[in-house]
């Protein structure tokens, strides 16, 4: 029988630490803890219930994510440890008694004053909607790695999703939304990494977050900063104020190259057209130099993503429809994006869209890289939210730093942890923003490197502002420089 290494963690009155043990290769990580207690008589805690991945009891950390015990195969030198960000009971059991408390609190059950005549009524879109939020097992992984939750007074997604359980059941009374809004709704970032580690592939995000947020809104329960944002779409077709020449007003309608390998529309979004110019520019330069032909629709507007993170709706579907009737009438092999949140919006909010998006990492990669020229530097890359969850882009920029002569590329400790600027938490939780942004800046500290890459203006803009902070309240003098990966490869062209 071939035997794999693998590491537990042991905690109690004695034991606080890992421990190795050795146990047959090919089993589940369930059976493995129960072969370490019959061979070595270990005694090790862990809860197990169903062991068929339905009641959700066995979840636990495996190689440093939430996991189903009895769903995952063990593989030489795996780590297991509890869940993260709960108190521990004893070694792979955790203290699940606040969050059923929380349950409790949140009024878990049907409300209504008189039992429903006309439940014959019922739609099956009524169903559908409720549906897409019931199938948890209470696993409690989300809670375990929302960014939010930890930092934050935030009652966390799978409460969340709970509330919105009820509050699009037409069955019920409650008031969910208000108790949504006053359990800090609006802190979530829509990071998605609670989508990312759940085993039942709830969709969190956009079926419980967004969807109560725009219940909040039309109800009134909404941030005055968000407003803010409305009143400049309202105003400029953009969710920023115009402070300078915007790129569509400078740059012309075509940049087209001989021998063309690709031809794209740009969708610029609203930083890169009102604030980061030059990122725009670096981004036609780019392409330019790769091959492929840009073409940039002057009258293009906001893609809607923070109206729709924020549960404005009604300006979404506006602004959608008018981008709608601009993209989907260019001749052209793909629309190209240089941010993150507006490649993930056009991609999977804009079902009715008869183009393909991609975002330029994508483009670059698909066309093939080309000769660089030598740069002498160490650069670090953060993965946006709405890029690697968002759109599963986390291979194509690391290929693209990697290959640039000279260039040293150096991980960070977790390269996709959320920077605190999504979601409009920036915008309308700029407290939360920070909090999320410290963790952020000390890893980016930590590599040491003179440039932190990353392809959205979003996170730019806010790991910029994170760092400068940082670096005033730890007296750190080293600078580190922040831009879109446009922006570098704009050097070595």
């Amino acid at each position: 029988m071939e035997m794999v290494k693998i590491k537990v963690k042991r905690f109690n009155k004695d034991k606080d630490g890992f421990e190795e043990y050795e146990v047959p290769k090919g089993i589940n990580v369930l059976n493995a803890l129960e072969y370490i207690n019959k061979n070595y008589h270990a005694n090790i805690y862990f809860r197990s219930s169903c062991r068929a991945g339905q009641c959700g009891s066995c979840a636990m950390c495996i190689n440093g994510e939430p996991k189903l015990a009895c769903k995952t195969k063990v593989e030489d030198g795996m780590v297991i440890e509890p869940l993260k960000n709960f108190d521990v009971i004893r070694d792979l059991v955790v203290d699940r008694t606040p969050y059923y408390k929380k349950l409790a609190n949140l009024r878990n059950y049907i409300e209504r004053k008189e039992y429903p005549e006309d439940l014959e009524n019922i739609k099956p879109d009524d169903i559908n909607k409720v549906k897409k939020v019931r199938g948890c097992i209470d696993c409690l992984s989300c809670l375990s790695v929302c960014p939010v939750r930890k930092f934050t007074d935030y009652a966390g997604p799978t409460f969340m999703r709970q509330l919105a359980r009820f509050a699009f059941d037409v069955r019920d009374e409650g008031d969910r939304e208000k108790i949504a809004y006053f359990e800090n709704l609006y802190n979530c970032t829509t990071c998605a990494k609670c989508v990312e580690v759940c085993p039942k592939e709830i969709e969190i995000v956009h079926h419980a977050i967004e969807k109560l947020r725009e219940l909040c809104f039309k109800k009134g329960y909404y941030l005055k900063n968000h407003l803010a944002v409305r009143e400049n779409v309202l105003k400029y077709n953009r969710s920023v104020e115009k402070d300078k020449t915007p790129l569509l007003e400078e740059v012309n309608e075509e940049y087209l190259v001989e021998n063309e390998k690709m031809r794209v529309a740009f969708f610029t979004g609203c930083l890169i057209d009102y604030r980061l110019q030059n990122v725009g520019r670096d981004a036609i330069k780019v392409l330019n130099a790769h091959g492929i032909s840009v073409i940039i629709p002057k009258n293009q507007v906001c893609c809607g993503s923070p109206f729709i993170r924020t549960g404005q709706t009604d300006i979404a579907e506006k602004l959608k429809k008018k981008n709608l009737e601009i993209f989907n009438n260019l001749d052209v092999d793909c629309v190209v994006t240089v941010c993150a949140g507006c490649g993930s919006t056009l991609k999977n909010d804009y079902k009715e869209k008869e183009f393909e998006v991609m975002d330029i990492t994508e483009v670059l990669n698909k066309v093939g890289l080309i000769k660089y020229k030598p740069l002498d530097a160490t650069v670090t890359y953060h993965d946006p939210c709405h890029l690697k969850r968002g759109q599963g882009v986390y291979d194509e920029p690391r290929k693209i730093l990697k290959s640039i002569p000279n260039l040293k590329f150096i991980e960070m400790e977790v390269p996709d942890q959320c920077c605190g600027a999504g979601g409009g938490v920036r915008s309308g939780k700029p407290e939360v923003a920070y909090a999320l942004g410290k963790r952020k800046a000390k890893m980016i500290f930590d590599t040491n490197v003179d440039y932190l890459v990353t392809v959205c203006p979003f996170c730019e803009y806010h790991i910029r502002d994170s760092l400068k902070k940082y670096k005033e309240e730890n007296n750190i003098k080293k600078d580190i420089k922040v831009m879109n990966i446009v922006s570098l490869l704009s050097k070595v062209v």
